[in-house]
């Protein structure tokens, strides 16, 4: 197994896909500190933060989405392209078993997850720096917390892209199942910011999908969240993670590969 995973983080970094990848979170994260610091209050509707300390703590619910959409793209390249060009088999053929083709997979998914995160967030607090003073909104165990469960949030739609990438083996059906699933999720995470007051389902959907969820991670790094609505959101995102990995090690092995 550990060497399945050595060979899987071999590729990852070597991969130029990764690179381009997370060139593209650092890119967004900067281009977005760069605009909330050159455009002017007024046209940015109050939302301009007012210290670099204030950007930081925002960093990682303003950059979950664009983080998510990459994460697609890395889940697609990981295990659809396996399964397109059958080298998937190679590893089975020598030995492996398929819950280590599966731990490995993991584990390239969490490493990529954490250096997303890392990434936005450092981008988008120190390029803010070149705007505006540090301030004193930071307080280091709200945005600890709130980052962990803003990584863990990802780690749980990445889980999820993987057990759809595994189910279908198909680049297309992976792609069109997943995107519809992200297109809900702006559609709900809008309706929330939009109303005050929300129904039980949407309460339950926001629970579940990532952008509703994230939208708590503010609230949760200036210490003013709501605490049983995040543990509700770390609740539903360990349960996915367990659930959909034993999905996916089930269809490995029922399956035919």
């Amino acid at each position: 197994m550990f060497n399945m995973i050595s060979a899987e983080l071999y590729k990852l970094r070597k991969s130029k896909s990764f690179w381009i990848m997370l060139a593209v979170v650092v890119g967004f994260s900067g281009f977005m500190s760069v605009i909330f610091g050159v455009m002017p209050a007024e046209d940015l509707m109050g939302l301009r933060p007012e210290s670099a300390s204030e950007m930081l703590i925002g960093a990682l619910p303003s950059n979950i989405q664009p983080i998510i959409f990459v994460l697609v793209v890395f889940v697609v390249l990981l295990v659809n392209t396996d399964f397109d060009s059958g080298t998937h088999r190679n590893p089975l053929a020598v030995g492996v078993t398929r819950l280590e083709y599966f731990i490995a997979k993991f584990v390239a998914v969490v490493i990529a997850c954490a250096v997303f995160v890392v990434a936005a967030v450092m981008t988008t607090g120190l390029v803010y720096l070149a705007f505006e003073p540090w301030g004193d909104m930071f307080n280091f165990g709200n945005f600890i917390a709130s980052i962990g469960v803003g990584y863990l949030i990802l780690l749980a739609q990445g889980t999820l892209f993987m057990a759809v990438a595994l189910i279908t083996r198909k680049l297309g059906a992976t792609l069109g199942i997943v995107f519809g699933y992200l297109v809900l999720d702006m559609i709900v995470g809008t309706f929330i910011v939009m109303m005050e007051e929300t129904s039980d389902v949407v309460r339950m959907l926001a629970n579940i999908l990532p952008g509703p969820a994230a939208y708590y991670l503010t609230g949760l790094a200036t210490g003013i969240a709501d605490t049983g609505k995040v543990i509700m959101v770390i609740v539903v995102s360990v349960v996915m993670i367990i659930v959909l990995s034993v999905v996916s090690v089930r269809s490995l092995v029922k399956r035919d590969v």
